[in-house]
């Protein structure tokens, strides 16, 4: 790969070049030396002034550079051993770093340490039989800066969230971050921070400072901040960063992840609120870890983490998952948490190819970065390959810190100023630098991956003796006017807001103006532009990228469409405001009806009455306004409760299951036969038709394990909510093997007899070799659950029906009605005319049906079945019946005839009244109410007068909540049947 020497590597490459060399490499008698802030350098060579017992004629030379406070001072050479001069002046502690004034050949920086030629990801010349120039051109970033220290001063400090560390590692030297503000192991907070003893930092495992271990840790932290050209081992990304240690072993449930990062956010929190005299300037978390499949709308706080760790200047990056998995569709934790303070990375090989078995998304997974056997530091205290998308972010993480070390003092500034902002700027410079790559392009953000000499070269190209405005944001914006807001440092003396209509050429210029400023005279449902122009002293800068916002007063559908506040009979439907709106209009209907209500609201609200338990509904809204009207919205499905337990109530939930390899493949039991292959994790199997248990019936089971490819050893477990109270309670286990097994296992399940009847819910769970129990599975586990839903019912012989007999008789229809057989779920009835062969067959779920379309004066026999659950009751004998003859019928009902029953839903009484036009005989009519199961529960003799209205009153009804049916008979048949509801 072609090198060449940066005008920004000419400006420091004095000081940033190796020590060693078996030539003379270096000015004689000159040495360079970085002094801590306030450190004189003047007063500083008077006490070095004799080394050895002989003059050291060292004095100042020149200030070679005064953001970073770096002095070239002389020497007699002739007189002292200069490389122990040198190695004792590194060691003084007003000093940060020293080194000699080394001759400059136009090269590019590479360290001295011993390993880094293994470091192919640094430079790659096909060392390792790779692609050469597959790199991320780490010796022309170094050119620029090496890294530990901003132009400021400030220690800057990287985070690793891992297993531990090798404490004792050579070569991380005095690159692990101390908390110099805690005195160790005196059971004092002494700094005040919440942490007790937290001097090497923190371990969410044990409550201490105890980050020791690091099998996994050590080599991330090698990638990040291994020390660099130290003459020891290998160099990480920076060469002088601090590396902060959270020890948490990949403990991910959320609380142990949000206790993690909120230990260095504490940090820099203090950091920012004390300028730097507390806490630590950290800048970048790494997250080599998390849950595979992991859906971000299962952890919220996680996900808004990162938003609260980005506002106060931490950078966040993110490994995704080890395998070829779309995130964008499948999911992944943190990589597909939405945050803007993320970076999401995958992984990398040697010849510049993603790594198949490396996740990938296109609006989920950033970019990529070399990990495939990247050469580190690795435990115990030695060094070797390490990979995976763990070792890809590492070098993104680290590249974060280097940023903030770059001879940029605008940058630093954002950063103290601004702490989101530069985090935001950070994170653009890392993504706008990606390399294109093939292997990414269209399935990452930047299609690109990591080259940490483009982003820095990025950041130098924007680096200006002004900072520019950050932060910009149009708030409280209405249909003709928003107010604007931004950040600027103190060296800023004057902004100028520019604005636009977003399609336009010219700008309008505001000069002089201060944050907030309210812009006004918009224009209604428009794009505009912003710019803001900021001025210093001696210098102007503009908004690096335009800020553009819409205007209020679009003619649009609301946010926040929703349902809530679900019962048996009744949903409230809200949504946001619309500033054009007029009026909206709400549909809704019963889930496969073609008929739709319809209502206008002139709120922001509706409550839907009058629905039907347990039933599926579609609903949707249009907004109107003064001359347009939207399209509707998609539509938003919701049911209604009083369905029973399995579905109104809410069960544990069964997450932290990780199906990838071994899942729950077949579940067949009383009926249900069904094979679901993975559900990653979890699979709900309410709309399979449940079975029908018995009370005290016996139900064989037969449960098989799935597998992507090898087989292990797994145990299953079921529990039946009986008491139908949400949970699954230690006495209600339903079926336990006693072992576990790779392969299919069998055996029943017995209904305890004294259990509740009703709709509850089955769970199955399948663990690696044991079941602890039926939920809050620590995540990670390998397995998987599945629900069901199981109707209990009373134990019956499934008898035929008894007492069949006619109830109502017409010309052509014919009212048959018999006793109810309690376990009973639906009958079958067939008929025809006595003497012919073919039969016809009806389905009724009551113990009574009508037959129509008979012939008049006619024998029939009938035959009716019951149906119970998976058995089925002999076939009652032959009932004969001979529809009516025209000699025989009664009057017609008279014109006009009308009935309703209120109020519906009712709760204590309920009221039939008959309303009549016109004159006839007088009629007879018998009212019978029944409930869900076919059960008369009250019949009442009405007597219908040629016309008026009569009226009848069901007081002080005691019957349980539910459906029930109002029949009205006359004795040509029934009238009609109205279902109410009972609250």
């Amino acid at each position: 790969m072609m090198r060449r020497l940066s005008l920004v590597a000419l400006a420091v490459i004095a000081f940033l070049l190796p020590a060693q060399s078996q030539l003379l490499d270096h000015v004689q008698g000159e040495v360079l030396v970085q002094f801590r802030p306030q450190v004189s350098a003047q007063q500083w060579a008077k006490k070095w002034q004799y080394f050895e017992g002989r003059p050291t004629g060292l004095k100042t030379r020149k200030l070679v550079s005064a953001p970073m406070h770096i002095w070239a001072l002389t020497f007699d050479f002739a007189r002292i051993h200069e490389t122990r001069f040198l190695q004792a002046i590194r060691r003084d502690r007003e000093v940060v770093e020293a080194q000699f004034n080394h001759f400059v050949t136009t090269r590019s920086t590479i360290p001295d340490d011993p390993g880094f030629g293994s470091q192919w990801q640094y430079i790659n010349t096909g060392q390792t039989g790779g692609l050469p120039g597959a790199d991320i051109d780490m010796d022309l970033a170094w050119d620029i800066t090496t890294g530990g220290l901003t132009v400021q001063g400030d220690t800057i400090v990287v985070c690793a969230l891992d297993d531990g560390i090798d404490l004792n590692h050579e070569d991380f030297g005095d690159n692990l971050w101390i908390n110099h503000a805690e005195i160790p192991d005196n059971d004092i907070d002494d700094d005040g921070n919440g942490y007790v003893d937290d001097y090497r930092g923190w371990s969410t495992v044990t409550g201490t400072d105890n980050i020791s271990g690091g099998g996994h840790g050590t080599p991330v932290a090698g990638i990040m901040g291994a020390k660099g050209n130290n003459g020891i081992g290998v160099s990480g990304i920076s060469w002088n960063v601090k590396v902060m240690i959270v020890k948490n072993n990949f403990n991910t449930d959320e609380a142990k992840v949000l206790e993690a990062y909120s230990y260095p956010l504490v940090q820099r929190m203090r950091y920012n609120e004390t300028n730097g005299a507390e806490g630590a300037f950290v800048v970048a978390t790494n997250a080599s870890w998390g849950v595979d499949l992991g859906d971000p709308e299962d952890a919220p706080l996680w996900c808004a983490f990162y938003d609260t760790l980005g506002t106060h200047g931490i950078l966040n990056c993110g490994a995704t998952i080890n395998g070829n998995v779309n995130v964008d569709i499948e999911g992944d934790l943190p990589t597909a948490c939405p945050s803007d303070y993320l970076i999401s990375v995958t992984n990398m090989n040697h010849n510049d190819v993603k790594v198949t078995s490396a996740g990938y998304g296109l609006t989920t997974i950033d970019l990529g970065a070399f990990g495939a056997s990247t050469w580190t530091t690795d435990l115990p205290n030695t060094y070797g390959p390490f990979g995976g998308t763990s070792g890809a972010t590492p070098h993104v993480t680290g590249t974060v810190g280097l940023l903030y070390s770059a001879p940029c003092p605008s940058f630093i500034a954002i950063a103290k100023s601004d702490p989101a902002a530069a985090v935001l700027l950070a994170k653009q410079y890392i993504l706008e630098g990606a390399t294109p790559n093939a292997s990414l392009d269209s399935i990452t953000v930047t299609g690109g991956r990591l080259n940490v000499f483009n982003s820095l070269q990025l950041l130098m190209q924007n680096c200006s003796g002004c900072p520019p405005a950050t932060s910009v944001n149009a708030v409280d914006i209405t249909d003709d006017r928003a107010t604007i807001s931004w950040a600027a440092t103190d060296s800023v003396t004057q902004v100028d807001l520019l604005w636009r209509f977003a399609d336009s050429l010219e700008w309008d210029t505001i000069t002089g103006v201060s944050s907030p400023f309210l812009l006004e005279g918009l224009l209604a449902c428009s794009e505009y532009e912003l710019q803001i122009t900021a001025y210093c002293s001696s210098d102007t800068t503009t908004l690096f990228n335009n800020y553009t916002f819409k205007t209020d007063g679009c003619c649009e559908l609301p946010q926040g469409f929703a349902v809530s506040e679900i019962n048996d009979t009744s949903a409230l439907a809200t949504w946001g405001n619309v500033l054009a709106a007029t009026q909206f209009v709400l549909q809704f209907r019963p889930a496969g009806d073609s008929t739709w209500q319809t209502i206008e609201v002139a709120g922001n609200s509706l409550s839907l009455d009058s629905l039907t338990a347990c039933t599926d509904y579609e609903i949707a809204l249009f907004t109107i306004c003064d001359t347009l009207q939207t399209e509707p919205t998609a539509l938003v499905e919701f049911r209604t409760s009083g369905c029973g337990a399995c579905t109104d109530l809410d069960y544990c939930p069964a997450d932290g299951l990780d199906a990838g390899e071994e899942w729950i493949e077949k579940v067949v039991f009383a009926g249900i036969d069904n094979t679901s292959g993975s559900d990653d994790g979890y699979g709900l199997y309410s709309e399979i038709a449940p079975p029908v248990l018995e009370l005290g019936g016996s139900y064989d089971i037969s449960l098989s394990p799935g597998f992507s490819d090898f087989v292990f050893q797994e145990y299953f477990k079921v529990w039946i909510d009986y008491n139908q109270n949400g949970g699954f309670e230690n006495d209600e286990l339903a079926f336990d093997p006693g072992a576990s097994s790779n392969t299919t296992v069998t055996g029943a399940i017995v209904v305890p007899p004294a259990s509740p009847l009703g709709f509850t819910r089955m769970r199955v769970v399948m663990n690696f070799q044991n079941v602890a129990g039926p939920c809050n599975f620590p995540n990670g586990t390998f397995g998987e659950v599945e629900d069901y839903c199981v109707i209990i019912v009373p134990t019956s012989f499934c008898a035929s029906p008894a007492n069949i007999d006619t109830l109502n008789l017409d010309l052509t229809n014919a009212e048959l009605g018999w006793d109810l057989v309690p376990p009973a779920i639906s009958y079958v009835i067939r008929y025809r005319k006595v003497g012919e062969d073919l039969w016809e067959e009806r389905t009724s779920l009551s113990p009574g049906i009508v037959l129509t379309d008979l012939e008049p004066c006619r024998d029939y026999e009938a035959q009716i079945q019951t149906v119970c659950g998976f058995s089925q009751s002999d076939t009652a004998s032959n009932f004969i019946f001979r529809t009516t003859c025209i000699t025989d019928i009664a009057p017609a009902p008279p014109s006009g005839f009308q009935w309703r029953v209120m109020p519906n839903p009712f709760s204590e009484s309920l009221r039939v009244e008959i309303d009549a036009q016109g004159s006839g005989v007088s009629y007879q009519f018998k009212l019978d109410v029944l409930n869900a199961l076919g059960q008369v529960m009250t019949t009442q003799t009405m007597v219908y007068a040629s016309a008026g209205r009569r009226q009848l009153e069901l007081a002080e009804v005691d019957w349980e909540p539910g459906i029930y049916f109002v029949r009205l008979t006359n004795q040509d048949g029934v009238v009609e049947t109205r279902k109410v509801i009972k609250q």
